[in-house]
Order: C-alpha cells, then structure tokens, then sequence
C-alpha cells in the first residue's frame, strides 16, 4: 500500500514539473535612445515630441522625435507610456489634450 501511494506522489510531481513555463525575452532596441531636443525650436511655440515606440511586423521599434505645433490653443501633448495588461505591457502613444 505504501509503495502504490509513493508511486502515485511521484507520478503526480512528475506531472507537475511538465507544467513548467519556458519564457524568452528579446531586447532588440537601439542601445541609445535620444531623449532630449536636438536643439532650440525651429518656428515659435513648436514642442518636442520625444521618442516613441511603434508596432511593426510583430515587434516594437523606437521611433525618434520630432518638432511639433499644438493643434488647438492650450494644447498639452501627454506623452506616451507602457501599461501593463494581462498579456503584457503594450505601447500607449502620446497625444494631444
């Protein structure tokens, strides 16, 4: 009876070291991602959009900055961020509020 009920534990962790997860991250970014302004504003009231990341062909790549002039008066640009989900976190592009 004992030997059934050592089998039966073995089987079953057996069992459970199959549910292993295998995760595989890959970091494929630019070493250096430019943050800052490149320089002073090139026309009166343009603001520096900062580096963003975009979706294409199944990974995110970083796209660099740029100048940009609010659309409306009062504009704010809120800028983009990664927020976690269940499936991991995800790119929210910046806009304009």
């Amino acid at each position: 009876m004992k030997i059934k009920a050592v089998v039966i534990m073995c089987l079953l962790v057996a069992g459970l070291q199959l549910q292993a997860q295998h995760v595989r991250v890959r970091l494929n970014f630019p070493v250096a991602v430019r943050m800052g302004a490149p320089g002073p504003s090139p026309r009166h009231g343009a603001i520096w959009i900062g580096p963003e990341w975009r979706w294409k062909r199944g990974q995110y790549v970083a796209v660099p900055g740029y100048w940009s002039s609010p659309r409306y008066d009062r504009a704010v640009w809120v800028p983009g961020h990664w927020q976690y989900t269940r499936r991991g976190y995800k790119w929210v592009p910046g806009r304009w509020r």
